[in-house]
């Protein structure tokens, strides 16, 4: 162990290995390094790729197929127009009405195949986008919502600070990023002729329901975001009530419903394109064809009576349409290259989360540690802070605290030897003021905190239940709100009926919302409609519903009642666990002379 103290500052790295699994902290190596085009870039590149494209033949490899064909086709496209349209100057040049007749009507036959294929591209390279957006934001989710990884990500290590922008956003740009690269890369200088704006009106009436797909579509990105952000805020909540597998439920249905009208949005934009390209583009060089044939065609000018074909051909190229495609085939360059180190800052980005979910998963954890040497202990042994040091016994009716340091994630001892055993059914009052460890304690027995020694002797994650201060609401129904983290299957597997839940409710005194609310089937904002009473008194009855052998009650009634307090703490009247704050506690007998927690 190598332990490394920031001078002036009381902090230190703790840097060890990981043992069997165990949880670790990892020392920080200097600074982030810089997203460049280099071979680690394609290295990661190369990593990410792998995940959206996992096979050969997949729906990826198709779409690639797709766009490769399209392009072939495309370059076919441009070559038969520059060949084409030579002809058409030709006949222009040479003043020949029936040449410059024929070949723009050849021209306006091929327009809406050629306007197909380029609008076949844009399709595959949508859903291309989209294609790698959904397996690498699986990917991620898969990690992200694996055991207590989303609370931990958050909580015990510091190296990410905004997850949820990184699974929405950086994924989104990462994708659309790799996308954009390989097109322009492939294009090409395909642009041959300068865009005249026709049929305005028409078009922008055409383009109508883009507005309003565009604002459903940042709705529901919206929504996208807001489920990840009650995930990060309410991670401790949700990690307490094992919830992992309900949120990624949730978060997969909004997902879904993003996925399917982003489909539809690029089945809109694939018709509409086709359209758009033929007025915009096509039917846009038939108007320049005409408009640059009128003088030519026009055999009473004088200067025609005596021009050379030589200075016909300099009058025709005086436009600059050859500098103008040259300047598109060196914007494309500049394009490509731009794009590959935006895609450099995506791909560090998206590599680090992936990295840091792998550590995670792994029980590795970086996070700076507070010394405490530093802390003006003197006299007293320094613990070795070693997280995963302490052992963890599955035992069923029991929680047993065997010389257990209580420390926080960043290494502040709040109480040094821990020793204590509780027998399912006996009833414990822990009290003591605020920063004492009574949250803490109950992390640690959660399994959210490491367990830095000694042994923990308790009964399975789902036989433990906590009911926090700040419960947590799920979205979905009123019935989800009563058996979270369980779902409408689960209730039915367990024979449970909505009558039973009924009384569940009754018991704390809310079954007048069954009817204020609308049923069971019910679909509220809960966090919103319900007060905060209400939201403790519902925590209350999930308890009921899941009849742990232990109950956590973190100051779980401080917004109910009086008389429904009252009779929730009648009952937690045997022993009590008394922290004062300053790393000393007690565990006695609660008898008619204690009145360490007052009234």
């Amino acid at each position: 162990m190598h332990l490394q103290t920031e001078q002036g500052r009381g902090l230190c790295h703790l840097k060890v290995r990981a043992r069997n699994g165990e949880g670790c902290w990892l020392q920080k190596e200097g600074k982030k390094e810089r997203a460049v085009v280099d071979k680690v870039f394609f290295s990661r590149l190369a990593q990410i790729l792998k995940i959206m494209v996992p096979r050969t033949f997949c729906k990826e490899t198709g779409y690639l197929v797709l766009i490769a064909v399209m392009l072939v086709s495309r370059t076919y496209c441009d070559v038969w127009m520059i060949q084409n349209g030579t002809l058409i100057e030709s006949g222009i040049i040479g003043r020949s009405r029936k040449d410059f007749k024929r070949y723009l009507l050849n021209f306006i036959a091929a327009m809406p195949l050629i306007s197909l294929v380029n609008n076949f591209l844009k399709y595959g390279l949508n859903e291309l986008k989209l294609c790698f957006r959904v397996r690498l934001t699986k990917y991620l989710y898969e990690e992200y919502l694996q055991s207590f990884t989303y609370y931990k990500m958050g909580n015990l290590d510091n190296r990410i600070a905004n997850p949820d922008q990184l699974l929405t956003q950086d994924v989104e740009k990462f994708c659309n990023s790799v996308v954009d690269l390989y097109s322009n890369l492939s294009k090409g200088p395909a642009s041959m002729m300068a865009y005249l704006v026709v049929s305005g009106l028409f078009l922008t009436r055409l383009r109508r329901p883009i507005g309003r797909m565009t604002i459903t579509e940042q709705k529901y990105e919206g929504e996208y975001r807001y489920v990840n952000s009650r995930l990060i805020t309410n991670s401790e909540e949700i990690a307490f009530y094992n919830g992992n597998k309900r949120e990624k439920q949730t978060v997969h249905s909004v997902f879904r419903k993003l996925v399917e009208h982003l489909h539809n949005f690029i089945l809109f934009r694939f018709s509409m394109g086709f359209i758009d390209n033929i007025i915009a583009k096509y039917l846009a060089t038939v108007v320049g064809y005409l408009v640059v044939s009128r003088p030519f065609l026009d055999l009473s000018h004088p200067r025609h009576l005596k021009s050379t074909h030589s200075e016909l051909l300099e009058d025709y190229y005086q436009s600059g349409r050859m500098l103008l495609r040259m300047s598109q085939a060196l914007g494309r360059i500049v394009l490509a290259g731009r794009e590959m180190t935006r895609l450099a800052g995506f791909t560090a980005r998206i590599t680090e989360l992936m990295q840091v979910l792998k550590d995670l998963n792994h029980g590795k954890y970086e996070r700076t540690m507070v010394s405490q040497q530093e802390k003006g202990i003197e006299g007293v042994q320094v613990i070795p802070l070693i997280p995963g040091a302490g052992e963890i016994i599955i035992a069923d009716n029991i929680i047993k605290f065997d010389h257990v340091p209580l420390a926080t994630p960043n290494g502040d001892i709040l109480i040094r030897d821990l020793n204590f055993e509780v027998q399912s059914g006996a009833n414990v009052l822990i009290c003591g003021p605020n920063g004492c460890g009574k949250s803490s304690l109950f992390r640690v027995l959660g399994e959210l905190w490491p367990l830095f020694g000694g042994r923990l002797t308790k009964p399975e994650r789902g036989k433990l239940f906590y009911v926090p201060q700040r419960p947590y609401m799920t979205l979905g129904t009123l019935r989800d709100q009563v058996i979270y983290p369980d779902g409408r299957e689960d209730q039915k597997r367990k024979g449970i009926s909505d009558l039973v839940l009924k009384e569940y409710l009754d018991n704390v005194q809310l079954g007048h919302i069954l009817e204020r609310e609308g049923g069971w089937d019910s679909v509220q904002d809960w966090m919103d409609v319900l007060s905060g009473g209400e939201k403790q008194r519902m925590a209350m009855a999930r308890l009921f519903y899941h009849k742990p052998q232990f109950a956590i009650l973190d100051e779980c009634t401080s917004a109910v009642s009086v008389d429904v307090e009252g009779y929730i703490y009648s009952h937690c009247r045997k022993y009590y666990l008394h922290m004062d704050g300053r790393g000393n506690y007690e565990f006695k007998q609660i008898t008619e002379d204690t009145v360490e927690f007052g009234s």
